[in-house]
């Protein structure tokens, strides 16, 4: 999706200038690489002859050609180069739109986030509607590639409203529709999701319109599991023909789902097992967590638990892959947005350095009365400055936070959990010192989000969290590393006390009052507990033992303590 291309149209007969060959070369790259890189060279060996601004464009469409050919280093260079020193600012932006393109299909975000204003304010100026076009593609894809999905709408709606030719319309639809999806506005979704699958289809674009209508069938699977079977079968034949692999994994991964929810586990089984042969090994992507996720549940359901550990630990290996790829992106676009108000910033402060000198030559010339009002004027910079230092620093302090830390219960995220415990163990392993891990998983979670709904759900996350920290010490890492998965690593602890402190976090998660939530209902949590005595000092074995003990939990009835020995 990340690869738009750039469209200009034909030119109508065989070029004879340099000029028309370099239009026409324009026009043929994304289509016709072989005549694309016969018109290159024909430029090339008239070189001598090119004036100043075409000598820009072919170095651009040579960059291009480097790209395109596999050699991304030295694209990535020749392209940065172009966008400091290009005199033309089109050529300066179609060189920073391709480079945007290689950064971000490689995952290379701290990069794309140091360009991003820059391309931000470029697209304002572009008269060139296709080339505006493109570029509101890049920015929707980007902010919804690192989850910032409000503004990734910002920019996909102006896509699909301003789009001219029906292509990108199509493009902004997309990302604009996952966006709404995403952030669980329904009811918008629901009002533009006939006009988007209309769109895509009229511009012949059937994988843009088969992962609109993937949306919907995921929403369709939380509340009528065969009228989401019915609507993929209408749409499956299409998809296959598409022969896009991410999409009929996809699709297969959501047949699987529908029918493991209508309890047909043969059936669901075959479909996850069909997608798994569509994946490579290293593949991860929002389909492949999706599938692994749904072939532990067909396994745990089937009672083959040593199978469904052994899909649980890729899923968490992958979703552990995944969510340190968005979280280097949330962090690349943080240190990005702080970078650029700490240079607005210093704009600030410069555009009051040349007041204050303009100041001062006026109060030279009148004299010693007037000392007393630079020194009022010195006194304000100086505390301008002093408080644009501090909303800096509490700036950075903000977003790392952001970062780190659980959104919704404000303890450790996955990514910072791991961090966190890794330090502790290596810190326990060095000095000889026992550390335990306790694992724990609320019982029935989904039920309680399919009866309640999501807000109850969340309030139950955030009671259980503020509860358990009551029993635990300052240098204890606690972290929430699932939807209702928890884990505290606890240095310096011995497996049996561990095992009190689980039993006495059970018991309290049992005893709390959800009447204040406006519902009432069950809490219970099952508990899995690890010690460096049996499982090592290594975070991966620790949170495997605790993960089977907390099963055996599970299939003891739930609300229990299971501790792993060998």
């Amino acid at each position: 999706m990340a690869s738009l291309s750039f469209f200009i149209p034909a030119l109508g007969k065989e070029p004879e200038s340099i000029e028309d060959k370099i239009q026409l070369a324009e026009e043929l790259k994304a289509t016709d690489f072989n005549r694309f890189n016969e018109l290159l060279k024909q430029v090339e060996d008239s070189s001598v002859n090119l004036t100043a601004e075409q000598h820009e464009q072919f170095r651009f469409l040579d960059a291009y050609r480097l790209a395109y050919s596999g050699s991304q280093t030295q694209a990535v260079a020749n392209l940065t180069e172009l966008v400091k020193v290009a005199k033309s600012e089109k050529v300066q932006f179609k060189s920073l739109s391709v480079l945007l393109n290689i950064l971000i299909i490689s995952r290379d975000y701290s990069e794309v986030f140091q360009y991003l204003e820059q391309y931000d304010q470029m697209q304002k100026n572009i008269t060139d509607k296709d080339l505006r076009q493109h570029a509101l593609g890049i920015l929707a894809l980007v902010f919804n590639q690192t989850s910032q999905f409000d503004i990734g709408y910002f920019y996909a709606n102006k896509l699909s409203s301003d789009a001219v030719d029906g292509k990108y319309a199509c493009f902004g639809m997309q990302f604009k529709l996952e966006s709404l999806h995403r952030l669980k506005k329904y009811d918008e979704f629901d009002q533009e999701f006939g006009a988007g699958v209309a769109t895509c289809e009229a511009a012949k674009q059937p994988i843009y319109s088969k992962i609109i209508q993937s949306y919907r069938v995921e929403r369709l699977l939380e509340v009528d599991p065969n009228q989401a079977i019915s609507l993929l079968n209408s749409l499956y034949q299409d998809v296959e023909q598409t022969s896009y692999n991410v999409l009929i994994t996809l699709y297969k991964t959501l047949y699987s789902i529908a029918y493991l929810r209508n309890e047909q586990l043969d059936v669901a089984k075959e479909y996850g097992l069909s997608a798994k042969k569509n994946i490579k090994e290293d593949d991860i992507n929002y389909a492949i967590l999706l599938l692994y996720s749904t072939l532990y549940e067909i396994e745990k359901a089937n009672g083959n638990f040593e199978k469904a550990l052994t899909y649980h630990e890729v899923l968490v290996s992958k979703q552990k892959a995944y969510d340190d790829e968005k979280a280097a992106g949330l962090l690349a676009y943080n240190i990005a947005k702080a970078n650029v108000e700490v240079k607005n910033q210093r704009i600030a402060l410069l555009d009051k350095d040349n007041e204050l000198l303009s100041l001062q030559k006026d109060l030279y010339e009148k004299e010693a009365r007037q000392n007393r009002l630079l020194v009022l004027i010195l006194g304000a910079i100086l505390l301008l400055a002093t408080v644009l230092a501090y909303r800096g620093l509490t700036g950075r302090s903000r977003f790392k936070r952001i970062a780190e830390y659980d959104q919704l219960t404000g303890i450790s995220n996955r990514y910072h959990f791991n961090n966190q415990a890794k330090i502790a163990l290596d810190y326990c392993e060095t000095n000889a010192k026992p550390v335990a891990l306790i694992l724990f998983d609320l019982d029935y979670f989904k039920d309680i989000n399919d009866t309640h709904g999501h807000a109850v759900g969340d309030w139950a996350l955030r009671a259980v969290v503020k509860t358990c920290r009551n029993f635990m010490r300052n240098n204890d890492v606690f972290g929430r590393i699932g939807g209702e998965e928890f884990a505290v690593v606890l240095p310096g602890c011995q497996t049996d006390k561990a095992v009190l402190l689980a039993e006495i976090c059970r018991d309290a998660i049992a005893g709390i009052d959800t009447t204040e939530s406006g519902k009432h209902f069950s809490l219970s949590a099952s508990f899995g507990v690890s010690g460096s005595d049996n499982s090592g000092y290594q975070l991966k074995q620790l949170l495997a033992d605790a993960d089977s003990a907390m099963y055996s939990a599970k299939a003891a009835g739930r609300n229990q303590v299971a501790t792993f020995s060998e």
